[in-house]
Formats: structure tokens, sequence, C-alpha cells
């Protein structure tokens, strides 16, 4: 007699059922239910209808699983068959509860950082490698299968039983790890067979870079990698993760006090209309869209501009700074990591690279989260400015120009000199009076759209007096 999967209802004599967690058929489930034998929480998947020979399959992917000792897998805890009824059988499989959410869940709010997506893939392929070694595999790898307690590391559920019923020899673990990377750091899902997340549409579905421009190079290379099939052991991928600098994910700001540094191209900002600055800049991400930004002396390409208005820049009047000033990220309501590694791209000359924004979801003023984020100039002592003009990656922002003399905690510690609401992708501002100051601050408070989100990209940034 088949048992009956309701609340309340016992399997083995031994195990509970509390709650229905989640129902991927008509035939599997996923309960929550406790072992009364040792009070505790267990899980249990519960396939009904199978034939002999998918029963049988089962049990032993169960045997397999259980036989890896490596913690960052749930544990197989029992496996149990009821008597077949009318050619089928009923077969539950006994897990440890892992009380926390899916992977999948929190992607579905937002893609993670960047660090925190390669320490956390670098983990996954750490247990893939040891479950590898024991002779076992997962083969449906996908962010459902990663449970993210708190205060601990990512547990892998479903080894060996995810993929017993639904055999794909071309779904391998290695490129399910490169799908997790991918699925971290955009939000979207690159493979077949699994429908929890978008699914990616750009390009080839390999490069996290052309949805999420923060992703570095090389981090951007392993993820190619792995989905192509290009790892021939989970430790090689492991390596490799291990291997990559978590941070900066940008170039440093320039050395200020390297006045040979971008010297012919701070002339061209002078001096030549921003509209032909801007062509280049716009030639630049023709030649090179698909190269990225690396530690060192390599730059990041920044998306596609606008075309921008054409301002009246003159020859009278120049920057005020002969070599760059100090910039920093300005995110007092954050954590301060608006991309501080990249704030030099806004003032680097070069208006084919850009700082950036996080991206946010939901609404412009950066998802109701805050109510903005800025770059901080430091001058180093009190300049005349009279103009400020700028490069951004989409028109349709909002903006003030802040500036004073005390280096602020809260934008209202400086007063607003200028603003702008939805601006133009290239702006000229010429401030109702000149004003002295040494910290100038752009304080950003609503974000133009970019795909699914709200991002802002500031290419230059450049006050003249």
């Amino acid at each position: 007699m088949q048992p009956r999967a309701d609340p309340g209802n016992r399997l083995a004599d031994r195990y509970l059922l509390v709650r229905l967690l989640h129902e991927s058929s008509a035939n599997a489930s996923l309960w929550l239910a406790t072992d009364e034998v040792l009070g505790r929480p267990v899980a249990i998947r519960i396939l009904t209808g199978l034939s002999a020979g998918d029963a049988r399959a089962v049990i032993e992917a169960a045997a397999r699983a259980g036989g890896v000792p490596d913690a960052r897998w749930v544990r197989v805890l029992d496996v149990g068959e009821s008597a077949a009824e009318h050619g089928t059988a009923t077969v539950w499989v006994i897990s440890e509860w892992v009380d926390g959410p899916p992977l999948a869940a929190l992607l579905r709010d937002s893609p993670q950082k960047p660090a925190v997506v390669t320490d956390l893939v670098l983990s996954c392929a750490r247990a893939v490698a040891a479950a590898a070694a024991c002779g076992a595999a997962h083969r449906m790898l996908h962010p459902d299968e990663v449970v993210l307690p708190p205060d601990a590391g990512p547990r892998i559920t479903g080894l060996e039983l995810s993929a017993a019923l639904r055999p794909d020899p071309s779904y391998d673990d290695l490129v399910g790890l490169g799908g997790l990377l991918y699925a971290g750091l955009t939000g979207h899902w690159p493979l077949p067979g699994w429908d929890g997340l978008p699914a990616a549409t750009r390009g080839d579905r390999r490069h996290p870079r052309r949805y999420r421009r923060r992703v570095s190079r090389a981090l951007d290379e392993v993820t190619a990698r792995a989905l192509s099939g290009g790892y021939d052991s989970a430790a090689a991928l492991a390596d490799d993760l291990a291997r990559l600098p978590l941070a900066p994910l940008h170039p440093p700001p320039p050395d200020p006090d390297d006045p040979r540094r971008g010297r012919w191209v701070r002339v061209m900002w002078r001096v030549v209309p921003p509209l032909l600055v801007a062509a280049v800049g716009l030639g630049a991400w023709g030649l090179g869209s698909h190269l990225g930004r690396v530690p060192g002396q390599a730059r990041a390409v920044a998306p596609s501009f606008p075309q921008p208005r054409q301002s009246n820049i003159s020859a009278k009047t120049s920057v005020v700074w002969s070599t760059p000033p100090h910039i920093t990220s300005f995110d007092p309501e954050g954590d301060g990591t608006e991309d501080p590694g990249g704030v030099g791209l806004a003032v680097d000359d070069d208006p084919s690279t850009q700082w950036s924004t996080d991206t946010y979801f939901g609404r412009p003023n950066f998802g109701g989260l805050k109510q903005g984020v800025g770059l901080l100039l430091d001058l180093r002592h009190p300049t005349t400015v009279s103009v400020a003009q700028l490069l951004l990656s989409a028109a349709g922002s909002d903006f003030q120009i802040r500036a004073g003399s005390v280096r602020p905690r809260q934008a209202s510690d400086l007063p607003v000199v200028a603003s702008e609401n939805d601006s133009p992708a290239s702006i000229r501002l010429t401030l109702a009076r000149p004003v002295r100051a040494r910290y100038w601050l752009l304080w950003i408070t609503s974000l133009p759209k970019a795909g699914d989100g709200y991002r802002l990209g500031v290419a230059e940034i450049a006050l003249l007096n």
C-alpha cells in the first residue's frame, strides 16, 4: 500500500510530514518533516508513480550521495520504497534539513556582488570536486539547488538525485558551475532545463560582462570558459576562482602626482568640442565593445553613449586642474560600495570609460533605498569654478552640483550651486555665479532606465573656470 503524502501522515512509521515545501510535478514533492525517533527536522523528497527501473535508479543515486562525506553537500540520511502498486512504486529520500533561502530567491531580487559570487561558486566547485573523488555527481546544478543558511557557507542539495530521472549527458557539473557564476553575476540563467530565473538573451549566453560592466574581465573569462566546457575538472575551476583578485575589480584612481598621464587627452578635453570628444568615445566603443577593464593599465569600455547635445565650450575656459583631483565614491546612506575602485574613470580624460552606480530595481530613486549617491572631488585647495561639464552614460538622470570648504558627511553639508532634472547625456552647466570651494560633489538623486533596472554611468566630469 502506497502511503499518502498529506500533512500529519507518517512514512516508515518514523517521519511525520509537517508541511509541503515544493511540488515540481504531480509525482514529485518536497516536504518538511520530523524524524520522531531522533526528534529533529528533516527534508523528504517523495517520488510517486515510478517504474521499477526508475525506483531502483533513485535508490542507487541516494546510496551514492550518502557516500560523499563533504559537509557542503546536504546529507542523505535514509531512503525507502513502498510496495509496487499497479506497476508503479513510491520512493522517499530523507535528507538533513537546512534552514535558509535558495540562491535563486536572492537572485530574483538582484544579482550579487562579484566577490560574493566568486566565493560562493568557489565553495560549490570544491564540493563538486569532493563528490567526483567519491564517484558521485549532481548533473542538474542550478540556483534552486544551492541553499544559503545564515552564518554558514552554501549547501548544495540534490546530489545524484536531481538528475536520476532526467539524465542528460550534455549537462555536467562543470557547465552547471559556470551557470551558477553567470546567474549570480547577472540574475539570468544561461542554460536549458531550468526556468527559475529569466533566461539569458544576449550574445552567446556566456559572458556576464554583457549584462554587468562591473564584472572583471578575468571573472568573465572564467565564467565563459566553464559554460563552454573548457575545464576538465572542478578542482581546476576552483583553482582559477581562488586566484581571481576579489578587489579591486577596477584600476585604481590615477596618480595625481604624475603630470605625464593623459596629457594629450587633457588637451583634447579642454579645447575640442564635447561632441567630437564623445564621437571618439563612440568609435572606441564600436571597435572594442567586447573588451573589458582589468587591473593595471587596461581600460574598461563603457556602454555606448547616446549622441550628446552640442555645447558652446570655448578655448577661453579651461579645466581647473592640471592633474586629476582626488575623487571618491560618496554613499553616506549605503555601504560605500558604489564602484569605489572605478571612480578614477570619471576624471581620466577618456570618455570611453566610466564610473557607474549599482543597478537598482523598482524605482529610479535607487529603489527607494537611499536619497542618492555621488562622486566627491577634492581639489586640495579652494578653487573658483564657473562651469560644470558632464558626459553621462544615458539621458534621464536628476542630479545636483554641490560645493563647499568642509569635507561633507552628508550631501546636505554642501550647498547646491547647480542642478538638472531629466538631464541629457552630455551637459554643460554654467553656475549662476562663480563659486570658490575645495570640495565639489556630483550628487545623483534619480537614475535613468538601464535594462530591467536603473543605473547611471559617469564617463567624464570637468570643472572649468
